[in-house]
């Protein structure tokens, strides 16, 4: 059976990769791991998983979750950026900065470091969303707060990002 995060990608459908869908609420333990959802898990595949997973400070307020295949790709194209630029440093200073590998335990839980969790504030439980070619980890409070302040922008907001395409790519 198709897990419900799956969502069909290839060359007939104009993209290609793992696309990561949906929201968990998931508690922390009494050592902050946390169990990346199931659904999430199965997409990634179990030799995957077993290899282990990349989390850094993410925008917003949150963490990115970016199994192997997804951080390679993401990595290689901020590591690319001109350092001659200070927001580039920046950028790469942060991001890398703060990523760690974490490996999933046999129940699927992965420890969150002190430093990311307190970045996004997360404490007793985090919201895995599924946001295309990465999960990002929220604190509940934060993602309910940021759904409801731009909820009634979402048309707009996606009107504004379709006109930024060529229109052969929409």
């Amino acid at each position: 059976m198709q897990s419900p995060c799956v969502v069909k990608s290839g060359p007939e459908w104009k993209s290609v990769g793992t696309r990561f869908i949906g929201q968990y609420l998931q508690k922390l333990d009494a050592k902050h791991r946390v169990v990346v959802p199931r659904a999430f898990r199965e997409l990634i595949g179990e030799e995957e998983v077993r290899a282990g997973l990349f989390l850094t400070r993410g925008l917003d307020k949150c963490l990115f979750l970016f199994p192997a295949s997804q951080w390679d790709s993401v990595a290689e194209e901020i590591a690319a950026a001109d350092l001659r630029g200070f927001n580039a440093r920046m950028v790469q200073r942060f991001f890398f900065g703060d990523a760690v590998h974490v490996d999933p335990d046999k129940l699927g839980r992965v420890l969150l470091p002190d430093h990311l969790r307190q970045l996004a504030g997360i404490e007793d439980e985090a919201i895995f969303v599924g946001t295309s070619n990465r999960i990002e980890l929220w604190n509940p409070d934060r993602w309910k707060a940021l759904r409801e302040a731009h909820e009634a922008q979402f048309e707009e907001l996606t009107e504004s990002l379709y006109q930024l395409r060529p229109a052969g790519e929409r």
